[in-house]
Protein backbone atom coordinates (compact mmCIF):
# COMPACT_ATOMS: atom_id res chain seq x y z
CA UNK A 1 0.00 0.00 0.00
CA UNK A 2 1.97 3.63 -1.20
CA UNK A 3 -0.32 5.07 -3.95
CA UNK A 4 -1.25 8.64 -3.02
CA UNK A 5 -4.88 9.10 -3.38
CA UNK A 6 -6.92 11.61 -3.92
CA UNK A 7 -10.34 12.65 -2.86
CA UNK A 8 -12.69 14.55 -4.93
CA UNK A 9 -15.71 15.50 -2.09
CA UNK A 10 -19.23 16.91 -3.44
CA UNK A 11 -19.89 18.44 -0.21
CA UNK A 12 -23.70 19.14 -1.64
CA UNK A 13 -24.05 15.47 -2.12
CA UNK A 14 -26.20 13.53 0.46
CA UNK A 15 -29.18 16.42 0.99
CA UNK A 16 -25.50 18.36 2.04
CA UNK A 17 -24.48 16.09 4.78
CA UNK A 18 -21.23 15.03 3.05
CA UNK A 19 -19.80 18.46 3.23
CA UNK A 20 -20.63 17.94 7.02
CA UNK A 21 -19.28 14.54 7.96
CA UNK A 22 -16.25 14.48 5.09
CA UNK A 23 -14.13 15.74 8.22
CA UNK A 24 -14.95 12.71 10.72
CA UNK A 25 -14.10 10.33 7.22
CA UNK A 26 -11.09 12.03 6.07
CA UNK A 27 -9.83 11.73 9.56
CA UNK A 28 -10.85 8.13 10.12
CA UNK A 29 -9.04 7.26 6.95
CA UNK A 30 -6.22 8.81 7.22
CA UNK A 31 -6.08 7.31 10.82
CA UNK A 32 -5.67 3.85 9.41
CA UNK A 33 -2.49 4.89 7.70
CA UNK A 34 -3.90 5.86 3.74
CA UNK A 35 -2.34 8.34 2.52
CA UNK A 36 -4.74 11.10 1.37
CA UNK A 37 -5.47 14.62 -0.12
CA UNK A 38 -8.65 15.52 -0.78
CA UNK A 39 -10.44 18.74 -3.15
CA UNK A 40 -14.14 19.67 -2.53
CA UNK A 41 -16.01 20.67 -5.74
CA UNK A 42 -17.71 24.06 -6.02
CA UNK A 43 -20.20 23.49 -9.32
CA UNK A 44 -21.54 21.27 -11.88
CA UNK A 45 -18.87 19.36 -13.46
CA UNK A 46 -16.29 20.49 -11.37
CA UNK A 47 -15.17 16.48 -10.38
CA UNK A 48 -14.29 16.08 -14.20
CA UNK A 49 -11.59 18.32 -14.45
CA UNK A 50 -10.11 18.08 -10.86
CA UNK A 51 -9.79 14.47 -11.72
CA UNK A 52 -8.21 14.91 -15.10
CA UNK A 53 -5.50 17.36 -12.79
CA UNK A 54 -5.28 15.17 -10.51
CA UNK A 55 -4.07 12.04 -12.87
CA UNK A 56 -1.81 14.78 -14.45
CA UNK A 57 -0.57 15.40 -11.37
CA UNK A 58 0.46 11.34 -10.93
CA UNK A 59 -2.39 10.87 -8.80
CA UNK A 60 -3.18 6.66 -9.41
CA UNK A 61 -6.05 6.45 -7.24
CA UNK A 62 -9.45 9.03 -7.37
CA UNK A 63 -11.90 8.81 -5.45
CA UNK A 64 -15.19 9.79 -5.86
CA UNK A 65 -16.81 11.22 -2.32
CA UNK A 66 -20.55 11.64 -3.48
CA UNK A 67 -23.62 10.54 -5.43
CA UNK A 68 -23.68 8.81 -8.94
CA UNK A 69 -23.53 12.01 -11.01
CA UNK A 70 -20.22 12.76 -9.21
CA UNK A 71 -19.26 9.78 -9.54
CA UNK A 72 -20.21 10.05 -13.36
CA UNK A 73 -18.03 12.98 -13.03
CA UNK A 74 -15.09 12.04 -11.73
CA UNK A 75 -15.58 9.26 -14.60
CA UNK A 76 -15.51 11.64 -17.39
CA UNK A 77 -12.24 12.79 -15.38
CA UNK A 78 -10.33 10.03 -16.28
CA UNK A 79 -10.17 10.68 -20.00
CA UNK A 80 -9.06 13.57 -22.29
CA UNK A 81 -10.13 13.56 -26.19
CA UNK A 82 -10.87 10.48 -25.91
CA UNK A 83 -8.19 8.84 -24.37
CA UNK A 84 -7.29 7.78 -20.57
CA UNK A 85 -5.14 10.35 -18.72
CA UNK A 86 -2.99 7.07 -17.24
CA UNK A 87 -4.56 3.38 -17.81
CA UNK A 88 -3.12 2.29 -14.61
CA UNK A 89 -5.01 4.46 -12.61
CA UNK A 90 -7.75 3.21 -10.17
CA UNK A 91 -11.34 4.95 -9.75
CA UNK A 92 -12.66 4.29 -6.28
CA UNK A 93 -16.04 5.28 -4.96
CA UNK A 94 -17.46 6.71 -2.07
CA UNK A 95 -20.82 6.01 -2.15
CA UNK A 96 -22.90 9.07 -0.54
CA UNK A 97 -26.00 10.41 -2.75
CA UNK A 98 -29.35 9.81 -3.49
CA UNK A 99 -28.97 6.70 -5.70
CA UNK A 100 -26.00 4.53 -4.50
CA UNK A 101 -27.09 2.00 -7.79
CA UNK A 102 -23.58 1.97 -9.46
CA UNK A 103 -21.91 0.18 -6.27
CA UNK A 104 -25.17 -1.88 -5.68
CA UNK A 105 -23.71 -4.38 -8.68
CA UNK A 106 -20.16 -3.33 -8.04
CA UNK A 107 -20.31 -5.05 -4.56
CA UNK A 108 -18.67 -1.79 -2.18
CA UNK A 109 -20.30 -1.07 0.99
CA UNK A 110 -21.09 3.03 1.27
CA UNK A 111 -20.02 3.10 5.26
CA UNK A 112 -16.40 4.77 5.63
CA UNK A 113 -15.00 1.03 6.99
CA UNK A 114 -16.07 -0.73 3.52
CA UNK A 115 -14.50 2.33 1.78
CA UNK A 116 -11.07 2.28 4.05
CA UNK A 117 -10.76 -1.63 3.61
CA UNK A 118 -11.20 -1.35 -0.01
CA UNK A 119 -8.47 1.61 -0.32
CA UNK A 120 -6.31 -0.53 1.57
CA UNK A 121 -6.93 -3.62 -0.19
CA UNK A 122 -6.07 -1.76 -3.42
CA UNK A 123 -7.55 -4.53 -5.47
CA UNK A 124 -9.01 -3.53 -8.86
CA UNK A 125 -11.21 -4.96 -12.00
CA UNK A 126 -11.14 -3.70 -15.14
CA UNK A 127 -15.27 -2.64 -15.82
CA UNK A 128 -16.24 -1.59 -19.32
CA UNK A 129 -17.33 1.88 -19.79
CA UNK A 130 -20.46 3.03 -21.69
CA UNK A 131 -20.26 6.54 -24.19
CA UNK A 132 -23.43 8.48 -24.98
CA UNK A 133 -23.70 10.65 -27.36
CA UNK A 134 -26.77 13.26 -27.07
CA UNK A 135 -28.06 17.02 -27.39
CA UNK A 136 -27.38 18.94 -24.41
CA UNK A 137 -29.46 21.62 -23.80
CA UNK A 138 -28.35 24.34 -25.42
CA UNK A 139 -28.66 22.28 -28.63
CA UNK A 140 -25.19 21.66 -29.23
CA UNK A 141 -24.31 17.70 -29.56
CA UNK A 142 -21.87 16.53 -26.71
CA UNK A 143 -20.92 13.22 -25.40
CA UNK A 144 -20.63 11.67 -21.63
CA UNK A 145 -18.75 8.58 -19.97
CA UNK A 146 -21.03 5.89 -17.91
CA UNK A 147 -20.54 3.36 -16.09
CA UNK A 148 -23.49 2.24 -14.77
CA UNK A 149 -26.81 2.92 -16.52
CA UNK A 150 -28.30 5.18 -18.97
CA UNK A 151 -31.80 5.51 -20.14
CA UNK A 152 -34.57 7.28 -22.42
CA UNK A 153 -37.94 7.49 -21.25
CA UNK A 154 -39.24 7.81 -18.11
CA UNK A 155 -36.21 7.87 -16.72
CA UNK A 156 -34.88 10.16 -18.05
CA UNK A 157 -38.68 12.35 -16.78
CA UNK A 158 -37.86 11.02 -13.19
CA UNK A 159 -34.34 11.54 -13.20
CA UNK A 160 -35.83 15.71 -13.76
CA UNK A 161 -38.12 15.66 -11.23
CA UNK A 162 -35.90 13.68 -8.49
CA UNK A 163 -32.48 16.09 -8.96
CA UNK A 164 -34.62 19.40 -9.14
CA UNK A 165 -36.42 18.71 -5.95
CA UNK A 166 -34.89 18.54 -2.71
CA UNK A 167 -33.34 14.58 -1.44
CA UNK A 168 -34.13 14.61 2.30
CA UNK A 169 -36.34 11.32 1.25
CA UNK A 170 -33.25 9.79 0.77
CA UNK A 171 -32.18 7.65 -2.44
CA UNK A 172 -35.17 4.85 -2.15
CA UNK A 173 -38.35 7.58 -1.33
CA UNK A 174 -37.06 10.25 -3.68
CA UNK A 175 -36.91 7.84 -6.38
CA UNK A 176 -40.28 6.20 -6.03
CA UNK A 177 -42.01 9.55 -5.33
CA UNK A 178 -40.25 10.91 -8.40
CA UNK A 179 -40.84 7.96 -10.37
CA UNK A 180 -44.80 7.50 -9.42
CA UNK A 181 -45.09 11.23 -10.19
CA UNK A 182 -43.34 11.18 -13.54
CA UNK A 183 -45.43 8.15 -14.35
CA UNK A 184 -48.91 10.05 -13.98
CA UNK A 185 -48.00 12.81 -16.46
CA UNK A 186 -45.75 11.02 -18.59
CA UNK A 187 -46.68 9.74 -22.50
CA UNK A 188 -45.27 6.79 -24.38
CA UNK A 189 -43.43 7.73 -27.21
CA UNK A 190 -42.72 6.86 -31.29
CA UNK A 191 -39.30 5.59 -30.81
CA UNK A 192 -36.64 4.58 -33.37
CA UNK A 193 -33.96 1.93 -32.51
CA UNK A 194 -31.24 0.54 -33.91
CA UNK A 195 -28.99 -2.10 -32.01
CA UNK A 196 -25.91 -2.90 -33.68
CA UNK A 197 -27.87 -4.39 -36.87
CA UNK A 198 -31.35 -4.94 -35.71
CA UNK A 199 -33.92 -1.87 -36.07
CA UNK A 200 -36.90 -1.22 -33.88
CA UNK A 201 -40.13 1.12 -35.20
CA UNK A 202 -42.59 1.27 -32.05
CA UNK A 203 -44.46 3.32 -29.65
CA UNK A 204 -42.66 3.11 -26.44
CA UNK A 205 -42.38 3.71 -23.55
CA UNK A 206 -38.21 3.62 -22.22
CA UNK A 207 -34.94 1.93 -23.54
CA UNK A 208 -32.71 1.42 -20.92
CA UNK A 209 -28.87 0.80 -21.86
CA UNK A 210 -27.14 -1.07 -18.73
CA UNK A 211 -24.41 -1.58 -17.82
CA UNK A 212 -24.80 -2.28 -13.91
CA UNK A 213 -27.85 -3.66 -12.47
CA UNK A 214 -29.30 -1.22 -11.03
CA UNK A 215 -30.96 2.60 -11.31
CA UNK A 216 -33.52 4.75 -10.14
CA UNK A 217 -32.18 4.12 -6.05
CA UNK A 218 -32.43 -0.04 -6.07
CA UNK A 219 -34.60 -0.42 -9.20
CA UNK A 220 -32.78 -4.12 -10.41
CA UNK A 221 -33.76 -3.14 -14.04
CA UNK A 222 -31.02 -5.09 -15.08
CA UNK A 223 -30.44 -8.32 -13.56
CA UNK A 224 -28.67 -10.13 -15.93
CA UNK A 225 -25.96 -7.25 -16.61
CA UNK A 226 -22.17 -7.77 -16.29
CA UNK A 227 -19.96 -5.05 -15.73
CA UNK A 228 -17.08 -6.15 -17.72
CA UNK A 229 -18.61 -8.97 -20.76
CA UNK A 230 -18.16 -6.03 -23.08
CA UNK A 231 -22.04 -5.66 -23.92
CA UNK A 232 -24.69 -3.42 -22.89
CA UNK A 233 -27.89 -5.38 -21.57
CA UNK A 234 -30.68 -3.05 -23.39
CA UNK A 235 -34.32 -3.55 -21.19
CA UNK A 236 -37.09 -2.12 -23.66
CA UNK A 237 -40.31 -1.80 -22.40
CA UNK A 238 -43.34 -1.48 -24.96
CA UNK A 239 -46.45 0.50 -25.36
CA UNK A 240 -47.35 0.09 -21.59
CA UNK A 241 -50.71 1.44 -20.22
CA UNK A 242 -50.34 3.80 -16.79
CA UNK A 243 -52.09 1.19 -15.04
CA UNK A 244 -50.16 -1.52 -16.55
CA UNK A 245 -46.86 0.17 -14.93
CA UNK A 246 -48.14 0.81 -11.94
CA UNK A 247 -49.07 -2.94 -11.00
CA UNK A 248 -46.05 -3.77 -12.06
CA UNK A 249 -43.26 -1.30 -10.99
CA UNK A 250 -42.95 -3.00 -7.85
CA UNK A 251 -41.63 -6.04 -9.96
CA UNK A 252 -38.43 -3.73 -10.80
CA UNK A 253 -37.04 -3.62 -7.59
CA UNK A 254 -36.56 -7.46 -7.13
CA UNK A 255 -35.54 -8.10 -11.04
CA UNK A 256 -38.98 -10.26 -11.34
CA UNK A 257 -40.13 -7.74 -14.24
CA UNK A 258 -39.00 -9.24 -16.92
CA UNK A 259 -40.94 -12.05 -17.71
CA UNK A 260 -43.64 -9.34 -18.59
CA UNK A 261 -45.17 -9.29 -22.43
CA UNK A 262 -44.47 -5.92 -22.99
CA UNK A 263 -40.79 -6.06 -22.21
CA UNK A 264 -37.80 -6.63 -24.65
CA UNK A 265 -34.26 -7.65 -23.93
CA UNK A 266 -31.25 -7.65 -25.72
CA UNK A 267 -27.66 -7.39 -25.89
CA UNK A 268 -25.65 -5.07 -28.37
CA UNK A 269 -22.58 -3.25 -28.20
CA UNK A 270 -23.61 0.25 -30.41
CA UNK A 271 -27.16 1.66 -29.87
CA UNK A 272 -29.05 4.57 -31.51
CA UNK A 273 -32.30 6.30 -30.78
CA UNK A 274 -34.61 9.08 -31.81
CA UNK A 275 -38.06 9.74 -31.26
CA UNK A 276 -40.46 11.65 -33.25
CA UNK A 277 -41.41 13.63 -29.53
CA UNK A 278 -38.79 15.12 -27.08
CA UNK A 279 -36.97 12.29 -24.91
CA UNK A 280 -34.97 13.18 -22.19
CA UNK A 281 -32.09 11.43 -21.26
CA UNK A 282 -30.33 10.12 -17.95
CA UNK A 283 -26.79 9.01 -17.08
CA UNK A 284 -25.37 7.54 -13.66
CA UNK A 285 -28.39 9.58 -12.06
CA UNK A 286 -28.16 12.72 -14.35
CA UNK A 287 -30.48 14.30 -16.78
CA UNK A 288 -27.81 16.17 -18.95
CA UNK A 289 -29.86 16.74 -22.24
CA UNK A 290 -32.13 15.06 -24.76
CA UNK A 291 -32.21 12.60 -27.46
CA UNK A 292 -31.51 11.92 -30.55
CA UNK A 293 -28.52 9.47 -28.87
CA UNK A 294 -25.57 6.71 -29.65
CA UNK A 295 -24.00 4.25 -26.79
CA UNK A 296 -21.41 2.75 -27.68
CA UNK A 297 -19.64 0.02 -25.06
CA UNK A 298 -15.86 0.27 -24.22
CA UNK A 299 -14.47 -3.18 -23.23
CA UNK A 300 -12.60 -3.52 -19.77
CA UNK A 301 -12.04 0.28 -20.21
CA UNK A 302 -11.38 1.34 -16.99
CA UNK A 303 -9.91 -0.32 -13.38
CA UNK A 304 -12.05 0.50 -10.07
CA UNK A 305 -11.33 -0.88 -6.95
CA UNK A 306 -13.64 -3.64 -5.63
CA UNK A 307 -14.07 -5.59 -2.18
Amino acid sequence: MGKKIYAIVNPVSANGSTGKEWPIFEKAIKASGINLDYIYTEYPMHAKSLAQEALKAGYEIILSVGGDGTMNEVLNGFFHEGELINENASLAIFSRGTGCDTIRTIGIGKNVNSIIEVLKNEKSQSLDVGLAEFIEYGGNKTQRYFLNVSDVGIGGETTYRVNKNSKALKGFLSFLVGALTAMISYTNKDFEITIDNITIKDRLNSIIVANGKYFGGGMKIAPMAEMNDGYFDIIIIGNISKFDFLINFPKIYKGDHMSHPKLMHYKGKEIRVNAKQKALIEVDGEQPGIIEAKFNILPNKIKVLIN
